[in-house]
């Protein structure tokens, strides 16, 4: 395969990029899907001329990881606020009383 090849798994690590920026992560099975197909197909050695698509994708792939990594890490700070408020939360509700919920009369 030529250098265009090395292009296209450039191009689908940009898209990745685009899809986890955009929150559009029910795309990216098939993003993967299509890249894993792509990847079957290039050589163990890549030629000279892929070098540039090649130093392309290598630097998408670590903006990728680092999206990855800011948006787990928001994910973690939404939860933390989740847990505060629902604790707060709980602490204003009224006390459980310990009387029993049955009358009996006679």
């Amino acid at each position: 395969m030529g250098p265009a090849a090395y292009e296209l798994l450039a191009r689908s690590l940009e898209r990745e990029l685009e899809l986890l920026g955009e929150g559009a992560f029910d795309e990216l099975p098939a993003l993967h899907a299509e890249r894993a197909r792509l990847l079957q197909g290039l050589p163990a050695t890549p030629p000279e001329s892929a070098r540039p698509a090649l130093q392309r994708a290598a630097l998408m792939n670590k903006r990728v990881e680092i999206e990855i990594l800011r948006r787990r890490d928001a994910l973690l700070v939404d939860a933390s606020t989740v847990e505060r408020v629902e604790r707060t939360a709980r602490g204003y509700a009224p006390a459980a009383e310990n009387r029993s919920h049955v009358r009996a009369t006679a």
